[in-house]
């Protein structure tokens, strides 16, 4: 998006307002390993920030080829796109929407569990792949990501209670998830993208009447292959990968009777397998193979109403760019641009 985001404390004032609203944020900022910024609305560090393999793709699919550079940049950083487009559709904000405390168990060794149904919303951008011309491929092409998540929760691990108001410090839970996102093939798509994942949740402190809930989560997700672009529909060049995403969250937040209120910070890898695909000078096609890797930062906030086992929740964030990989390009699509994303649920525990 090209518009400079809106001001971060302005989306979480609610929480900021909050006896422990300042505190709640810092803690989770120090929890990933990012640097506290002195002040909400400036920057937000964007810790970890990389990429790989985007640069050895585009050289090898062009090859000794001087016409086939610029087409075959652009199909490398459409494969960049693809990662953090679909990336963060899939993994999002919060692992469980509508809580940062684990679940921990009932009375006996019988875990509690919570089922939730998540709808998820992004813009994307990427290179303009769905074209008849190489030069329409430098244009950014823009769309809407939209989907489904479901999530499963079981906590397996009550944890410790060193104070009567201090309790499950490292109780855990255990994640599954499955999304559906549509991709939509005016873009260039061939269809949408499936994925499972799999991940645990530790508490550090679970919520009681005074203090918030606090935790950190890992988990991996995979994907089926994603395809963008067709040779055979007469575009310059079409790209497959798959995709696997890594991801690590910290998240504190706190009920006030009906009301609840969460942030949060983390960070993503992606990973893929790429296959470029590109029409030569001379009319013939060439693949090339490589494996392209980038990571990167996000925060994000949300509330929740609650009705006695249920909850409906609504959630955004922010995701920090990735420096583009090659100096001097005059592409439209930048990688470097931040991405946003919200995501409403409804949650059901027992």
């Amino acid at each position: 998006m090209r518009n400079r985001p809106p001001d971060v404390a302005r989306l979480a004032s609610p929480m900021l307002r909050s006896r422990y609203g300042h505190s709640l944020v810092l803690a989770v900022l120090s929890v990933c390993g990012a640097r506290t910024p002195a002040a909400l609305g400036q920057d937000l560090p964007n810790f970890g920030a990389s990429v790989e393999g985007i640069v050895d793709l585009a050289d090898r699919c062009a090859g000794n080829m001087p016409g086939l550079a610029s087409r075959c940049r652009e199909l490398a950083l459409t494969t960049l796109a693809i990662q953090q487009g679909v990336g963060l559709a899939t993994a999002l904000g919060s692992d469980n929407p509508g809580t940062a405390s684990t679940l921990g168990k009932r009375l006996g060794a019988a875990p509690r569990i919570s089922v939730a149904l998540s709808a998820i919303g992004l813009p994307m951008q990427m290179p303009r792949i769905a074209v008849q011309s190489v030069r329409e491929l430098t244009d950014e092409e823009s769309f809407a990501v939209v989907g489904l998540r479901g999530t499963v929760v079981a906590g397996v691990v009550d944890g410790f209670q060193p104070a009567p108001a201090l309790g499950g410090v490292l109780s855990a839970d255990l994640l599954a998830s499955y999304s559906l996102l549509r991709l939509p093939g005016g873009s260039g798509f061939s269809g949408a993208s499936s994925g499972v994942g799999l991940g645990t949740r530790v508490g550090l402190l679970r919520e009681s009447f005074t203090l918030p809930g606090i935790s950190v989560s890992a988990v991996r997700r995979w994907h089926n292959d994603v395809q963008a672009g067709d040779l055979a529909g007469g575009n310059p060049g079409e790209v497959r990968m798959d995709l696997t995403v890594s991801s690590l969250r910290a998240t504190v937040g706190k009920n006030w009777f009906v009301l609840g209120l969460m942030a949060g910070a983390g960070w993503d890898r992606y990973d893929a397998d790429a296959d470029v695909t590109v029409l030569q000078t001379n009319g013939n096609t060439s693949s090339t193979a490589g494996k392209v890797r980038s990571q990167r930062s996000l925060y994000f906030a949300g509330g929740w109403f609650n009705f006695l086992i249920s909850q409906v929740s609504l959630e955004v964030g922010i995701a920090e760019g990735v420096s583009d990989p090659f100096t001097g390009r005059g592409g439209g699509y930048d990688p470097a641009e931040r991405d946003w994303f919200a995501s409403g649920a409804v949650r059901i525990t027992l």
